[in-house]
């Protein structure tokens, strides 16, 4: 009996055992399982940097990029006139660089070299711009703009159902969800699309626009993309321009400004655009192609 009970006992031992050194060995020829890694989405710079522009807490020029440590978590970035703006997961806005005209929105007009928070808006920003001055729109369809007059940001009156901002050297775009298109600033080359060239503040409608699907704000001039209004299947992708035409960025075969949109020539099938910060204007569109050539 003791015999039979030493022999079942060696029997457990010896499976326990070959279990245990298979599962080593599975072990050990399994690759090693990696460490959690934790990404935060942080802002990296290079360029000119007399004004603390790259926000890496000095004004030295720099032509290699490197990271700035303080605004972390972005989701958007916007580049101005010597100065950033950075826009957190948590909605808030981070500035740094020239500060001259109260753009950075801390309430003064010094520069500085390392971001700072805007003080407010009063809301939820989704998407910041940057150009002369700041702007920035809410998660509620509204659009509040810093620089210039005002050295916090301020609500931009009279604007509601704002999708897309832009901002142009001295002048700003907002378009609307029902398609049209809103400008406000300086406006001496016709750059608001208004067919006037009278300044003002509070935004104005550009004529004869609908259906705009994109904006850009330039130097003194201004690009749009719109669908024909007919079948949204069957969207053109037309892009209109107005304002300034020193360099031909109109598009329109002549150097004459305009003061309302006209139609760029030939281009059609355009789904962004982009208003250069001189004379001169970019545009992605479709073009037919037979696979194989």
């Amino acid at each position: 009996m003791e015999g039979m009970r030493r022999s079942r006992w060696l029997a457990r031992l010896a499976a326990t055992l070959t279990v245990g050194m298979a599962g080593a060995a599975v072990a050990a020829s399994a690759p090693a399982q990696a460490g959690i890694v934790f990404q935060s989405h942080v802002v990296a710079s290079w360029g000119f940097n007399s004004d603390g522009d790259l926000g890496d807490g000095t004004t030295t020029d720099r032509s290699l990029y490197g990271d700035i440590k303080v605004a972390n978590d972005v989701v958007q970035v916007a580049a101005g006139y010597y100065f950033g703006l950075a826009l957190r997961s948590d909605g808030t806005v981070w500035a740094w660089g020239d500060n001259g005209s109260g753009q950075l929105g801390d309430g003064t007009t010094t520069d500085r070299s390392t971001p700072g928070r805007v003080l407010g808006p009063d809301g939820v920003v989704t998407q910041v711009a940057a150009g002369a001055m700041s702007l920035a729109l809410l998660s509620d369809g509204t659009v509040w703009e810093w620089g210039g007059d005002w050295l916090i940001p301020v609500p931009v009156p009279g604007l509601t159902g704002v999708t897309k901002i832009s901002a142009g050297s001295t002048f700003n775009l907002a378009l609307r969800s029902d398609g049209t298109v809103w400008a406000w600033g300086n406006n001496d080359h016709g750059q608001l699309g208004s067919g006037t060239t009278v300044s003002t503040m509070t935004p104005v409608k550009v004529t004869g626009l609908s259906h705009v699907t994109g904006i850009a704000a330039g130097y003194n001039a201004a690009v749009a993309t719109a669908t024909n209004g007919i079948l949204a299947l069957k969207s053109n992708g037309t892009v209109l321009a107005w304002g300034s035409n020193q360099g031909g960025q109109l598009g329109i075969g002549s150097k004459a400004p305009v003061t309302g949109p006209v139609q760029v020539t030939g281009l059609t099938a355009a789904t962004q655009v982009a208003a250069g910060g001189r004379s001169f204007s970019l545009a992605v569109h479709t073009v037919p192609y037979l696979a194989g050539l």
